[in-house]
């Protein structure tokens, strides 16, 4: 039976070292499946709506997730690890912890931006979220 891990990515360093160690876990885990995502937030405050046509917001916003799924591509390219690529959209540590119960997922690996444990907590970080709401373990990667 497949494992499954939720690769979620922003394009940012800590996304590349998220996608490193799930290569490295490909090593011993034969059956391992990874759905590698790119979450864009709503876009969907009035400024928005008076400035671009939604169809062009949509572009941009495809072109952002391809642009930030990249890195984490190449990376598991690299090592031969077959994945599968989704670009969504909608409130980025909600969407994550649902599309890992949506995919029936086993683990979430992910990055953080650095920030200390305190500091995630009062600024409300993606990471310290997807922690909190997640039903399934979460690998934070430093």
């Amino acid at each position: 039976m497949a494992y499954t891990i939720l690769l979620p990515v922003d394009g940012s360093e800590g996304s590349a070292r998220a996608a490193r160690q799930v290569a490295a876990i490909a090593k011993t885990m034969p059956d391992l499946e990874v759905r590698l995502v790119n979450v864009q937030p709503l876009g969907d405050d009035w400024m928005t709506r008076r400035s671009i046509k939604p169809e062009e917001l949509a572009q941009m916003e495809q072109e952002w997730g391809e642009a930030s799924l990249a890195p984490a591509r190449d990376i598991l390219e690299s090592a031969g690890i077959a994945h599968t690529e989704h670009i969504v959209q909608g409130d980025v540590p909600e969407t994550i912890a649902r599309l890992a119960v949506e995919y029936a997922c086993d683990q979430i690996v992910m990055g953080t931006r650095g920030q200390s444990a305190l500091a995630g907590l009062l600024m409300g970080s993606v990471a310290t979220k997807v922690l909190h709401l997640s039903k399934i373990p979460v690998t934070l990667v430093k």
